[in-house]
């Protein structure tokens, strides 16, 4: 009889295969330690003309160095050394822990690196941009930041996840010309923040034009100046006198535009759905807009000026559209609104999407009533604004509601220390934001007209959860000069029915006695 040989080779194959398994997970601890030690070398003599020579190692790009409207050494240092930031009206230093090991050197590292240059000195305003290189394998043309969705623009919390080889690190775009690309992007920075008075103003005294001899332009007016705001930010014009000529054409153009009301309200979604479709093909042409964000504590998606000048077609097309065709056009007009404002992949503004649901839930009340239709829309319209921030990635918004109710907490608190801080930052901002919430109190006092209520109810809303009451402020005197002065939406609510006054009963005469 033959014996039968052992059944060992199945435990061989086990064993064979447990070796393979941890020397594949050897190799990969071995490559990501590799690429943790990638050094962050600081060279404070290096200029964005040094970048040529190190465009030929790797990528290359412009650091924003802080969070807020000054930095420093100290702010900068700790802030690379972090991986995190704290705006600078609120002082103090980032929390957490160091993470990456900072050197200094006189010179350009041979080796792969982070290379960089900080600000020196003290505080100083942090309008500045400064030179990074990342230098590896792998790397070339201009590095791109998921934080500012701007290719070639970095922020200072991307050095250490890109030094330790994590999540949201930084990454590459070809470029046959990078130097050249940053170049362009400084200038185009510097000149919207230098358009950006002149804008505003000519803006204005454009809009007050029209409230007083031509009323029944006024909204197409605004619309002309968002949408010329849209297309500075899309050619990249970089002239502070061809910002205003685009700005004042667009306007002239709007006058020739026909006053019906359906034609406006048709005009004030267009508006919504060309930031929207801006947004989706190229966050630049918003972000590097004359009224975009600053470039120094936020990046991409809308400012606070902007979403809250976007409270005129919003509240405009809703009501326009909504008494024309009916509470479901409201609600189109409405998720079309928020989803521009808030979704991911768009506005990314969190303090928005708040701002515009209550200003809708107003609206929508005092139009139509609290009722089952009502409900129906608000619940679809969140629906709409939960998959806008489901697949839109990460942004600020999802990265808020990330942390939960607590961090959401911690955030809005931040937001009011923020906004108390800027209103009281000096005599004139005080004034004005403390005199402009006086007006806006009066104004609400006397108010019945239900666009101008919720654009009232937006405003209370938005000093509370936005960080930035000064532009709040000025935004929300334009829109409701530009409400109040448009025919079409200067009467009460036509979208309810209103009861038929009763009819006099008729005295009989009383019967004459016999």
């Amino acid at each position: 009889m033959r014996a039968e040989r052992p059944k060992s080779r199945p435990y061989v194959l086990r064993f064979i295969a447990s070796i393979v398994v941890a020397a594949l997970w050897a190799a990969v601890g071995v490559a990501e330690a590799a690429h943790a030690q990638l050094r962050v070398v600081v060279v404070p003599s290096l200029e964005v003309g040094d970048l040529a020579a190190l465009s030929n190692r790797g990528a290359v790009g412009l650091l924003v160095p802080d969070a807020g409207p000054e930095t420093s050494a100290t702010r900068a240092v700790a802030a690379l050394e972090r991986g995190a930031v704290r705006n600078s009206i609120l002082g103090g230093r980032p929390a957490g822990e160091v993470v990456v090991e900072v050197e200094t050197a006189a010179t350009i590292p041979s080796g792969p690196a982070i290379v960089l240059a900080l600000p020196r000195g003290g505080l100083q305003p942090n309008d500045r941009r400064y030179p990074i290189a990342v230098v590896g394998e792998g790397y070339g043309g201009v590095l791109t930041s998921e934080s500012t969705r701007i290719p070639g623009l970095v922020s200072i919390v991307d050095v250490a996840p890109t030094a330790r080889g994590e999540g949201r690190a930084l990454g590459v775009q070809a470029d046959d010309d990078p130097l050249g690309t940053l170049a362009d992007l400084d200038r185009r920075i510097e000149a919207d923040r230098d358009a950006k008075p002149a804008f505003l103003l000519v803006a204005l005294a454009l809009l007050v034009g029209g409230a007083a001899f031509y009323r029944g332009a006024v909204l197409p007016a605004f619309a002309a100046v968002l949408v010329a705001n849209l297309v500075i930010g899309a050619i990249g014009l970089t002239a502070v006198w061809g910002d205003v000529l685009v700005l004042v054409v667009a306007v002239a153009v709007s006058l020739l535009l026909g006053s019906a009301l359906e034609a406006q309200g048709l005009l004030m979604a267009e508006v919504l759905g060309a930031y929207l479709v801006a947004m989706a093909i190229d966050d630049r042409w918003v972000a590097l807009s004359p009224l975009g964000p600053t470039q120094n504590a936020r990046f991409y998606g809308l400012s606070n000026l902007l979403a809250t000048l976007l409270l005129v077609p919003a509240l405009a097309g809703a009501a326009l559209l909504g008494r024309r065709f009916g509470v479901w056009a409201f609600m189109a007009v409405a998720a079309l609104a928020i989803v521009t404002v808030a979704g991911s992949s768009f506005g990314a503004d969190g303090g928005g999407a708040i701002v515009l649901l209550a200003a809708f839930l107003v609206l929508a009340a005092l139009e139509y009533g609290i009722d089952r239709r009502l409900a129906i829309g608000a619940a679809a319209v969140v629906a709409v604004l939960g998959l806008a921030l489901a697949v839109g990635g990460s942004s600020h918004v999802t990265d808020a509601l990330a942390d939960g109710p607590v961090g959401l907490a911690e955030d809005l608190g931040r937001r009011l220390r923020l906004s108390f801080e800027r209103a009281t930052s000096g005599i004139g901002v005080g004034l004005l934001v403390f005199g402009g919430i006086a007006a806006f109190a009066a104004l609400g006092w006397r108010e019945r007209r239900p666009v101008l209520l919720s654009l009232l109810t937006a405003l209370a809303v938005s000093l509370l959860v936005n960080d930035s009451p000064n532009d709040v402020v000025v935004a929300g005197l334009a829109c409701y000069l530009v409400l109040s002065s448009a025919p079409g939406l200067a009467g009460p609510a036509t979208g309810r029915a209103k009861p038929a006054p009763r009819a006099p009963r008729a005295r009989t005469a009383p019967a004459s006695s016999p």
